[in-house]
């Protein structure tokens, strides 16, 4: 079960909310929306007619009411609890005249009556807390309040266990802590990527991530959730601003609503890509594959060649410069169907930039060696002997460089679509960006419907993140995967895109 956090966006990122009866950690630097969140999520508690606890080891009563002045929380609700503990120099009844760290209300309430206290310790935190049981909901703002208790981290974090406990199985609540986060020099874009303290991260069944950064000259706040045991939740980056009701988190939606979305896609042969995609290649729409000259974009272009000749579709393509003739003609003779046939029937049309395959057979154009076969009349021709079919066109833009400039490759890009481009004609164009100059890659980026970019970290796995498209997760960063069988390529999926026993799309185990 799942408990609304007060956000539709955030509720949404984690699959549903807060998991039930469990505690989650918000941590954060100053300023950073720690305790609005924290409060958001009891003042959805008490529309909902819950019982609601805030415990904070910092404010009094009378602060808390400052700070929440500017939103729409009402700390005297009949259902809302609001306490505190505090530690202070004072003496206890065991310590006679020594003084030492004492429990006490930030309101100046002492545990025992009189001159005395009681000492500032797990057992008896425990004990005051205990007398507020039971509630559906908690807020414990800031657990870096309680550092105090123990001499180390161990002590503090058992101490903190024993909290969560109290508050999960004998209150019966779902918890949010928060805890503060040292915040990094924004000056020099040092994003921190941990909680607060180790000793509360691992002990919660959840983190969420707030922080502030500089975009542009102004700082704008941020939201991530970093972990959530057993929740399908969005890894994405959020953006978070204040408003009256709390924190709106945004956006609640990266791509477009369902009426300006495609409804026609052609498959990428990848379940998981698909996923990731919305659906796959927009009908129509063109592709931009970008990468990093290290992550192999051949099983995506195989895969889509042969979803776009069971579909019927001719095929154009512009090779890749490090896919050798060889090589080629085995994965189209293996996957997709006899090249040579493929060539002799209008099926296949091979446009050789590079100058390095044999130009005997028919639908074989060698730009570069023959006049005649300028781009313009290539396109002309293959235009011709397609017929009434939808094409799908594979355009390696590096292999056109020492034929055509960047000037004249955008004229040919516009030429076709003005000329030649038909209804249901689909383009996949594929380059590393660090081999074009800034503004023609610009140009491509500009021009397509989707863009996909992939690489390789310096750990050696693969990546492939949506950054453009009507449908889809965009932003999200999945991780690539090779296996021995078709489609050869599996694809993490999304979080939200459907449960399965793997979160690996593209065949079973």
């Amino acid at each position: 079960m799942s408990v609304p956090t007060g956000s539709e966006t955030l509720d949404s990122i984690l699959d549903g909310g807060l998991p039930e009866d469990r505690t989650v950690l918000v941590t954060g630097g100053p300023g950073t929306g720690k305790s609005t969140l924290a409060m958001q999520f009891l003042a959805e508690g008490l529309d909902r007619g819950e019982d609601c606890l805030f415990i904070s080891t910092e404010q009094t009563f009378d602060e808390l009411d400052d700070a929440f002045e500017a939103f729409a929380f009402d700390l005297r609700h009949d259902d809302l609890t609001v306490t505190s503990v505090h530690a202070t120099p004072g003496q206890t009844v065991e310590g006679g005249d020594e003084r030492e760290l004492t429990l006490e209300t930030l309101d100046g309430g002492k545990m025992l009556g009189g001159d005395y206290s009681a000492p500032f310790e797990s057992e008896y935190i425990t004990q005051y807390l205990e007398r507020f049981a039971p509630a559906d909901r908690v807020v414990l703002d800031s657990v870096s309040g309680l550092s105090v208790i123990g001499d180390d981290q161990d002590v503090f974090r058992r101490t903190l266990l024993d909290f969560i406990r109290l508050l999960n199985d004998e209150f019966g609540a779902t918890a949010l802590f928060t805890a503060e986060e040292s915040q990094p020099d924004l000056t020099q874009n040092d994003v921190k990527t941990v909680a607060a303290s180790d000793a509360v991260q691992f002990n919660t069944h959840g983190v969420l991530r707030l922080w502030r950064e500089n975009v542009g000259g102004d700082y704008h706040r941020f939201l991530e959730v970093v972990k959530m045991r057993g929740v399908d939740h969005d890894t994405r980056v959020h953006e978070v601003s204040f408003t009256h009701e709390g924190l709106r988190i945004s956006p609640r939606l990266r791509t477009h609503p369902g009426e300006f979305v495609p409804s026609d896609h052609m498959s990428t042969g990848i379940p998981g890509l698909d996923r990731l995609m919305g659906g796959g290649i927009v009908n129509g729409g063109t592709l931009l594959l970008e990468h990093d000259g290290q992550a192999s974009p051949h099983s995506i272009l195989t895969n889509l060649m042969v979803q776009a000749r069971e579909a019927g579709m001719p095929i154009t393509i512009i090779p890749p410069v490090e896919l050798p003739p060889k090589r080629l003609r085995t994965i189209i003779d293996e996957r997709i169907g006899d090249m040579e046939a493929l060539l002799a029937n209008d099926d296949l049309f091979l446009v050789d930039f590079a100058n390095i395959w044999e130009n005997t057979k028919r639908n074989v154009f060698k730009p570069q060696e023959h006049d005649t076969d300028n781009p313009a009349a290539v396109f002309r021709t293959i235009d011709d002997r397609r017929g009434d079919r939808p094409m799908f066109s594979v355009l390696n833009v590096e292999a056109q460089l020492p034929v055509l400039s960047d000037d004249e490759l955008r004229q040919i890009r516009f030429w076709e679509e003005e000329n030649l481009y038909r209804p249901g004609d689909t383009s996949m164009y594929m380059f590393n960006p660090a081999t074009l100059d800034d503004e023609l890659a610009a140009f491509y980026e500009n021009g397509a419907w989707q863009t996909l970019e992939t690489w390789v970290t310096d750990k050696g796995l693969q990546y492939i993140e949506l950054q453009k498209s009507p449908s889809g997760f965009m932003g999200s960063t999945r991780l690539v995967e090779y296996i021995e069988r078709e489609p050869y390529m599996r694809i993490q999926r999304p979080p939200g895109a459907g449960s399965t026993e793997s979160t690996l799309d593209g065949g079973a185990e």
